[in-house]
């Protein structure tokens, strides 16, 4: 194995190796997986690391040996990993490097773990995919990640939400097939425009409406000013919807609500 990895080493060396896959082949002796953990870190050329089926101690090796900070891609499924409080891969999201995806597929993550992925999303510009299927992860792990993708909570934590990150593995309870596609329209401003829009057109259409809420989050004279930006900003979804869906949505019935009864007569009381 050591041979075999001082090999590896001197083939790294090439800047045109830019991807490796290291597959169902465990390295069992630590001082082996230093040597491999640094082989790894010498390279300049390589952003695309597959570590798959190896074994939860190489892959905890891996997350703490190895520098991810040019890294693009990086697949660690299959390894039976479970962090026992460790925080690596939390750490690794919350930096805001340029990867761009992270499988943790088949692995022994447990709701611990997503709370914790949850809350590194949200600072995360990045990331474009994450992985998370067939994990232990259950409702509380899931509903964390659903909403650090789209709490609809208020309209500013949902525009506070990530909207660059494709999350894939969770149940049907927490879908975002429709609304954190893979490849969206326009990319990230589109997406958190979409899910303000749905967002919006469930509360009117659900009949408690849209005016309690804006209300309670946009309260005080400042909201007035917003007024005419939001009925804009309306009319802007719309017509975002209609170009990606060809689907005509409730953008009238929208209007006539906030019309009809946010903050009309503060607004025209101002000169």
């Amino acid at each position: 194995m050591l041979e075999a990895i001082s090999q590896l080493g001197n083939a790294l060396k090439s800047p045109k190796l830019k991807c490796l896959e290291w597959y169902e082949n465990p390295i069992e002796s630590t001082e082996d997986m230093n040597q491999f953990t640094r082989v790894l870190s010498q390279s300049d050329a390589v952003d695309e690391l597959s570590f798959g089926r190896n074994s939860n101690e190489n892959a905890h090796a891996i997350l703490s040996g190895v520098d991810f900070s040019t890294y693009k891609v990086f697949n660690l499924w299959g390894n039976n990993l479970q962090t026992n409080g460790r925080t690596d891969i939390p750490d690794l999201i919350a930096a805001n490097s340029p990867l761009e995806e992270l499988s943790l597929y088949q692995n022994r993550l447990n709701d611990d773990d997503a709370v914790l992925i949850a809350h590194s999303l949200r600072g995360n510009t990045h990331l474009r995919k994450l992985d998370v299927e067939d994990n232990d992860i259950n409702e509380r792990g899931m509903r964390a990640l659903y909403e650090a993708v789209n709490d609809t909570s208020t309209l500013n934590a949902l525009s506070g939400s990530n909207h660059s990150c494709f999350l894939e593995g969770l149940s049907d309870d927490f879908d975002l097939e429709w609304i954190n596609e893979q490849e969206g329209w326009n990319g990230i401003c589109m997406n958190r425009m979409f899910k303000i829009h749905k967002l919006m057109a469930e509360r009117y259409l659900n009949g408690g409406g849209n005016v309690p809420h804006l209300n309670t989050e946009m309260s005080g004279e400042n909201a007035v000013f917003l007024t005419p930006y939001l009925m804009e900003s309306v009319v802007r979804r719309h017509d975002a919807f209609q170009k990606k869906y060809n689907e005509v949505e409730c953008s009238l019935g929208l209007l006539y609500e906030l019309l009809k009864d946010w903050k009309m007569a503060e607004l025209f009381s101002f000169r």
